[in-house]
């Protein structure tokens, strides 16, 4: 079973473009998202309808008492997302920065197929 990230940034508005990845992954594929309003949302109910399987990371939930702290749990979160993943699929923003940049560069650095969509 193949294991397709999904991360995108929450400023996309184009749901049919992450509904239309989703359809077009081979039957048994996994989807891999981290849950976050947007194309991960997105990711998942597409898959969910088709019956694929999900695998959701969520940030470790707790307070953080820095900022910093509190942006570390969504970069761990990011690294699990490209760790259980075979291939990324990215929603990027016209921006390019934030989460999903920090998982195309993890993606990158591990040498996992990165889509831009």
């Amino acid at each position: 079973m193949k294991r397709y990230g999904f991360v995108g940034s929450r400023s996309r508005q184009d749901q049919s473009s992450v509904f239309a990845k989703v359809a077009e992954l081979p039957p048994g594929s996994a989807v891999v998202s981290g849950g976050a309003k947007g194309p991960d949302k997105w990711a998942e109910e597409a898959a969910r309808h088709r019956g694929l399987q999900t695998i959701i990371h969520l940030p470790e939930a707790g307070q953080s008492t820095t900022r910093w702290a509190a942006t570390e749990k969504f970069y761990a979160r990011n690294q699990k997302i490209v760790d259980d993943s075979d291939v990324l699929i990215a929603f990027v923003s016209p921006d390019r920065k934030g989460g999903t940049e920090d998982t195309i560069r993890r993606a990158r650095k591990k040498g996992i197929p990165v889509i831009l969509a």
